[in-house]
């Protein structure tokens, strides 16, 4: 093992030490102020910021299974209104996959979580680099921690853009209620009439309905995992960066750290620190590297995401990524794919920055181990973890030379991080 993988496990190590980050707990406030203690004592200004963020998706999901069930005898009894809340449902659910319009959720009060954002201050810089990495922990629920479980429940999946595409999981639950409005509609008869079918179809859609209720439940009430790979190896891949970034500065780029609260599974926490500094990071002149689970397998750079409609990132990144793999024998063989889910990158590119997520697979699939109490320090691999470093600060370079050769059209102006509290 080098020094460099000997240190990044032990910064892995340390972020272990707050056991049950989940959104919004105090491990993760704590966990970040850890992180901010660190970066600020590389001089970089960092705090703690207050984050509003939806629903937890358990709960979102149970909402909409709740609502589709109470279709059914309100159905039978007035099957206009029974249809009429099928399609509300349906939309919303819908809305979910795709991002809007999220109707539902409306009535779910919102959580409070908190993003570390941290600033290397360069008053002459001609461009700001965040270094992105979620801090909290998902549920390691036990359907999870199986590993058979069959492609069409799992809650994330890769998408390979020279293949035919997949559809989402979700989309079940889309297919689920719209077979109850046309089950309810079948027993009404007032336009056609066909009761046997009417039937089978609201047994179907109920059997879905109470599925997705009860994996919602099992996975709201499941313990958090350890979460070393899933996002401690991030954190670690972060931290390491800003400490060579803060040793050997870069030219031309303001270095900035984030740590968000609330990735799982929603990248709310980034959605949020959107909203609260989207109008002073322009896209011109914001570039993000997004590290998000890079301790085991093999490195690869993904280029898009999304739930149901696939959302590319900006070229830039991934072409500077692509190229480095084909200039530097470190990175040879480095894949980029799809993901079909949401990681810190996908709000960043809907606000028009430059971002990227770098990630890590094993035998061509996400690694077994995310969301399952078998992520412990144990998985690391030290040469994933340090081969991710590489390439990230690799990227960090050439983000820095892009932007020298060309020139940005006016210094940045001088940001002061908001105080703003919850």
């Amino acid at each position: 093992m080098t020094a460099r993988a000997d240190h990044l496990i032990d910064l892995v190590r340390q972020w272990m030490a707050f056991p049950g980050r989940v959104s919004g707990s105090e491990a993760e406030r704590m966990c970040q102020e850890a992180l901010a203690g660190k970066l600020a004592d590389l001089g970089f200004e960092a705090r703690v910021e207050g984050a509003v963020c939806a629903a937890a998706m358990p709960k979102i999901l149970m909402l909409h299974a709740g609502v589709l069930l109470a279709a059914l005898p309100i159905g039978l009894l007035r099957p206009a209104w029974g249809i009429g809340l099928c399609v509300i449902a349906g939309v919303s659910f819908w809305g979910e996959l795709r991002g809007a319009p999220r109707i539902l959720r409306r009535v779910l009060m919102k959580r409070i979580t908190g993003n570390l954002v941290a600033r290397l201050r360069r008053p002459d810089a001609k461009a700001r680099l965040l270094l992105v990495a979620h801090a909290d922990v998902a549920h390691a629920s036990r359907f999870s921690e199986s590993k058979n479980k069959p492609w069409s429940l799992s809650r994330e999946s890769l998408r390979d853009a020279a293949a035919k595409r997949r559809l989402h999981p979700g989309t079940v639950v889309l297919a689920a209620a719209g077979a109850e409005a046309l089950g309810l509609a079948l027993i009404d008869g007032r336009m056609w009439s066909s009761p046997g079918a009417g039937w089978g179809l609201l047994v179907a859609a109920a059997v879905v309905h109470f599925a997705v209720a009860g994996l919602s439940w099992e996975w709201w009430t499941s313990p958090p995992g350890d979460g070393a790979v899933d996002n401690g190896s991030g954190l670690a891949v972060v931290l390491a960066l800003a400490e060579e970034l803060a040793e050997d500065p870069l030219d031309a780029v303001e270095v900035w750290v984030v740590a968000t609260g609330d990735r799982e599974p929603g990248a709310g926490g980034m959605q949020a620190f959107v909203r609260q500094f989207g109008r002073m990071l322009d896209a011109d002149h914001t570039w993000v590297i997004n590290v998000d689970d890079v301790g085991v397998g093999e490195t690869a750079v993904v280029v898009g995401e999304g739930r149901w409609e696939p959302l590319p990132y900006r070229p830039t990144l991934p072409a500077m990524a692509e190229e480095l793999a084909q200039l530097d024998p470190r990175f040879a063989g480095t894949r980029q794919i799809d993901l079909a889910g949401d990681t810190d990158a996908g709000p960043a590119t809907e606000a028009g920055w430059r971002a990227v997520t770098l990630t890590t697979l094993q035998d061509g699939q996400r690694p077994g181990l995310l969301h399952t109490h078998r992520d412990t320090l144990d998985a690391i691999e030290p040469a994933a973890l340090e081969h991710a470093w590489a390439l990230a600060l690799a990227l960090c370079r050439a983000v820095d030379q892009r932007v020298l050769i060309d020139g940005g059209h006016t210094p940045a102006r001088t940001l002061a991080i908001p105080t703003t509290r919850p």
